[in-house]
């Protein structure tokens, strides 16, 4: 049986894959950490099917806004199943996430101060709280830091002494450091990375005699199935082994935050071709899709990995495959010797699913659809797509807002 074909442009979530790079991470961990907590990452992919696929399997939420807390709550997620990060939450969210029984891991000073202003007022109740840890991965990995020069930007700094400072506050005010969180950006992705942010946690916990709940590794595992990449298993053996005896695994729990790693190669973006034009040694193939949908930092140094859909039995010197904005630089890639596409045809991407929809820019055409495919190719629209009206939805209109223009202005302009 062939699968269905969604209309173009949309993305489609391949659900049996979708299942089995899940069922490896959770293996992993089974094996290595059992006491352990998946919070799946809200901010590679906060599709609300995949939240509630991730909810239903057990997963935590890992937000890092006021505005992704509230979306877990909307999504059925409950305080005491969520983690809070990230350098911009709010007070009263922070507050509430406290009393409520989130995971909080504090990223900034306000942060400390109203944590230890909420355990002055309420010294009834225990407060606990994790930190983020600011260390420095270049000086352990050289070469594997995404900021090499200029170090991370979050957390609390251990070579200035800001997380002893921090640890002082907290400690002052009578809040319980329960966890560290170690989360590195690396465009490494390698297993030492991780085996790096272990061994500072266990460094942690052995010079500041730190008691604690939790580990908190962060996310940015690399997610394949090609042959030589780190497996999940690899991941998390490194990560057990580096921790040793610093802490005790059946009480303390490991906290591990996946997004890419699990999203990335499940979903596919389709698209089709709606104009082909001949300029000067090559063809310009028009799509229904854009660099935007698949690359919106427009960033992207690997290549895709694409399927042509296509009847053509010519081939074509060079074609370069385009977007329908009306951006110049709106290109996505560039086909040497490919089959000649025509009006009609379909260029499908994949492995796309991670920092895609949710980076999607509102230019000229606005959120595509999303499909999700499962084990009998049969497609489920779980997101149809905007358009006008979805647009306009909390918006008030120049009219309704009662503010008239000022002649001058517009006669000046």
């Amino acid at each position: 049986m062939s699968p269905e074909l969604p209309a173009t442009p949309s993305f489609v979530v391949d659900q049996p894959t979708l299942g089995r790079f899940c069922d490896r991470f959770e293996a992993a961990l089974a094996t290595h950490w059992p006491n352990s907590i998946v919070a799946y990452s809200f901010k590679t992919n906060s599709l609300p099917w995949l939240v509630g696929y991730m909810r239903e399997r057990g997963a935590w939420a890992e937000v890092v806004s006021d505005t992704e807390y509230e979306l877990a709550l909307a999504l059925g997620y409950t305080p005491d199943r969520i983690v809070f990060n990230g350098p911009v939450k709010g007070r009263e969210r922070l507050r509430a996430a406290l009393v409520e029984g989130s995971v909080v891991n504090l990223d900034s000073h306000r942060e400390v101060r109203w944590a230890s202003e909420l355990a002055r007022e309420r010294p009834d109740r225990e407060l606990a709280v994790g930190l983020r840890v600011n260390w420095d991965l270049e000086a352990r990995c050289p070469g594997e830091s995404a900021t090499p020069d200029e170090g991370g930007r979050f957390g609390f700094s251990v070579d200035r002494g800001e997380l002893d400072d921090a640890l002082a506050a907290l400690r002052d005010a009578g809040v319980r450091v329960a966890g560290l969180h170690l989360h590195v950006s690396s465009p490494t992705r390698s297993v030492a990375v991780f085996e790096a942010a272990a061994t500072v946690a266990s460094e942690l916990v052995s010079m500041r005699g730190l008691d604690l709940d939790f580990v908190d590794i962060g996310g940015g595992f690399l997610g394949s199935e090609d042959d030589g990449a780190p497996t999940f298993d690899r991941y998390m053996e490194v990560i057990r082994e580096a921790l040793g005896d610093a802490v005790d695994a059946e009480r303390t729990r490991l906290i591990v935050e996946p997004g890419a790693c699990l999203i990335a190669v499940p979903v596919e973006f389709h698209s089709s071709v709606i104009d082909v034009k001949p300029v000067g040694a090559s063809t310009i193939v028009v799509t229904d899709g854009s660099r935007s949908n698949i690359d919106p930092r427009y960033s992207r140094a690997l290549p895709y990995e694409y399927t042509l859909s296509t009847a053509s039995a010519d081939t074509a010197e060079h074609q370069i495959i385009s977007g329908f904005t009306c951006m110049e630089h709106d290109r996505i890639m560039r086909l040497s010797h490919a089959p000649a596409l025509a009006e009609g045809d379909r260029v499908v991407y994949g492995k796309v699913g991670a920092y895609t929809m949710c980076f999607q820019p509102l230019f000229i055409q606005y959120l595509p659809a999303v499909y999700v495919r499962d084990e009998r190719g049969r497609l489920t629209l779980v997101r149809t797509p905007w358009g006008a009206e979805e647009y306009l939805q909390g918006s008030i209109r120049y009219e309704e807002a009662g503010v008239a223009a000022d002649p001058a202005v517009i006669t000046r302009a």
